[in-house]
Formats: C-alpha cells, structure tokens, sequence
C-alpha cells in the first residue's frame, strides 16, 4: 500500500478495563501520525475518552453484549460501513466476536485480535465461534509468549498467523510522572518510615490479593510496623474488607480503591508484589521496574518471562507461606542488594520492554497484513 494514502484504524475494546486501557492507549499513540488515523471505540459507557487522541464510546448496555447482540452488531456495522476503516484492532473475546461476525459483510481487509491471557478461549463455544468465522483477513498476538504459545494451541492456529508483540512502556515519560516517596506516602496516608509491600491490579480472584493479605499477615509479628498497600477495585472488594475488619488488620492494610495513573505512587513501596494466580504478561511490573523496586512475582504465565532471571518467583502461587517467607526474606536484605536487584531489572525494562520495539513492531505488522491482503 503506498505510504501517501490514509490508513484508518480502528481499535475496539469492550470498557474501561484498567488491565488493559495502557495498553490501548500504547497502541493509539504508536498510529497518531500520518499516514495512520486511528479511533479507540469502547462497546460500554467510558470515562476515560480523554485519554485518546480520537476515542468514542457505543454507551452500549451489558445487556446488549447478550444473546444475539443485535443491536451492538447493527450499531457497530453502521458505524464501520461509514468509516470505511483499513484495519481493525479488537481486545477481549467479545470485541472479536462481533467483528467475525460482522467482518463477513464489512470486508475490512485486515483485523487483528489482541489476546492478554489464557482464558480467552477456556470455553468450547467461543474455540466454534472463532472456528466459524475467521478468514484469511485475520491475525491474533499475544502479549507474551506464553499467551501467543496458548493462542496456538487453543485455536490450533498455523504459525504465520500469530504473533507476539510484547507490552511495553514509555520509560521516559512513566519516571518523569513518579512523585517522590514521601509525596507518595502522604497522598496514600502510609506511615512514612514503615516499610511498605504493595501492589496494583484488579480486585478479582484471580488477582491472588486475599493470598497476599494471609501473606503479609503472616509476617506482621516479626515486622509489626510494616504496611501493606493494594491499589484497585472490583468484585472481591467487600470480601477483601471483611477479612482485614475480622482479623483487626486495618492499622496495617490500606484498601485504596482505584486511583487513576497510580503508577505514580509506586515510590511509596519498598517491595512490590504481584501474587497472581494466572497473569499473562504483568503490565504493572514493568511499572514498577521502572520505579526501581524490588519485586516478588508469582511463578506463572507470563511473569517469569517478563523478569528473565532476576526478581523473586514465588512457587506455589496460592500459599500464602510460600509470600510470606519472600516477604521476609525482602524485608532482611542488606540494602545494597535490594538496590543492585532493582538496578538490574530496571535495565532489563530499558533493553527489553521499551516503547520503542513496540511501536516498530506494531507498524510492521499492519503494514505488512496490509500488503498481503489488498
């Protein structure tokens, strides 16, 4: 395709998912300039339309994601019939259904389907559903290998029609945004001498956070001075309040709730922690490598392959014993090696996960889907 003509993209996603809204907005920012246009459209209400250089929302009801969607595949049919987009980009099972659906009709000649774990495809149904609708129009990319070597297996997909592209972040921009610790601390009401273990995700069951909690529990009476911080919200938010209330951890435990770009606040931490039962990539610890912090990661899916050799794996992910033991061990080292430690991950992040790559990386396989199916 010559490099003059206008490429427009459009880039679907289901909501707001804090898991992935980084990485969308990566990919927004990757085709800002000619000869790319590119729309981010979310199917439900948003709040986050600011964050996009051009973005709309569908404000469609979770309803009408049911069934047979008929009016989110008429509303988004007549939407992409009158943008006439080159491309589009889908995260999420349900943003691909629909556009395999659709892409039967609509005709657009590249579609790309961005996969960010390993349940995608757990259910029979949607392995058909894909099945039924792909053609040669479409390509699917993990975010790590692990989730690309799942993509392949679960959808038994040739080689040529898969790709990884790994998650990346803007190095630069995410330390010029990092308040100091003592700002961090003030702003998340933590003690400014405790040593603090923290992390940030969903507050969902596969998120391991009430794990983390019977972890740091563990530890408190050789470290009774010590917090533990949680950035999120979602589902298991109540159940995750109870626990704290019943066993009087309060003083110790600090549930924050959402709170927009808190990858600023990572220099509140002395150790972040990620206990996830399954996680196929781990966006936030490429924040907080970029934060310099020691980390304590769960030995599953895509972490061990987002931290090489360095970091702190945990095995078994689901006992509390196993962190605790982590936790501690965290807590005992000498600073010099802590810092050594965070040191080496925040050059693996430069060499590995940079903006860079990804950007370039992006480009060249739209451009490249583009050529072989126009």
């Amino acid at each position: 395709m010559p490099i003059t003509k206008k490429i427009r993209i459009l880039q679907l996603v289901i909501s707001d998912d804090p898991g992935i809204l980084d990485l969308t907005r990566e990919i927004a920012e990757t085709f800002k300039d000619h000869p790319y246009e590119i729309t981010t459209a979310f199917l439900h209400p948003t709040q986050h339309l600011a964050g996009y250089n051009h973005a709309i929302s569908f404000n469609l009801k979770k309803s009408d994601l049911k069934g047979l969607r008929l009016k989110a595949l008429w509303r988004l049919y007549q939407y992409c019939s009158h943008e006439k987009f080159d491309v589009v980009i889908t995260h999420r099972f349900k943003p691909l259904h629909l556009m395999l659906t659709l892409n039967k009709f609509l005709n657009i000649p590249v579609c790309i389907s961005v996969i960010h774990g390993f349940d995608e495809f757990k259910r029979r149904y949607r392995k058909r559903c894909v099945a039924l609708g792909l053609t040669k129009h479409w390509h699917f990319v993990g975010v790590s290998e692990p989730v690309t070597s799942y993509i392949k297996r679960a959808l038994k997909l040739e080689a040529s029609c898969i790709s990884t592209i790994r998650n990346a972040v803007d190095v630069q921009k995410l330390i010029t945004s990092f308040k100091t610790k003592e700002q961090s601390r003030a702003l998340l009401g933590l003690n400014k001498n405790a040593f603090v273990y923290g992390t940030i995700g969903r507050l969902v069951p596969l998120k391991g956070h009430i794990t983390l909690i019977k972890a740091f529990q563990i530890t408190l009476p050789q470290h009774p001075h010590a917090q533990l911080l949680i950035i999120g919200a979602g589902r298991e938010e109540a159940t995750l309040k109870q626990y704290i209330k019943d066993h009087k951890l309060n003083r110790s435990i600090k549930l924050s709730g959402h709170i927009d770009d808190a990858a600023s606040l990572l220099k509140a931490l002395n150790v972040f922690v990620l206990p996830s039962l399954k996680e196929g990539f781990g966006l936030v610890l490429l924040e907080a490598m970029a934060a310099k912090l020691p980390i304590i990661a769960s030995n599953t899916g895509g972490v061990p392959y987002v931290l090489g050799n360095l970091g702190q794996l945990v095995t078994p992910i689901d006992e509390p014993q196993a962190y605790a033991d982590a936790m501690l061990e965290q807590f005992s080292k000498a600073p010099s090696i802590t810092l050594n430690e965070a040191e080496l991950l925040n050059r693996r992040l430069y060499e590995q996960f940079d903006i860079s790559y990804f950007q370039q990386a992006w480009r060249n396989l739209i451009n490249k889907q583009l050529k072989e199916n126009h």
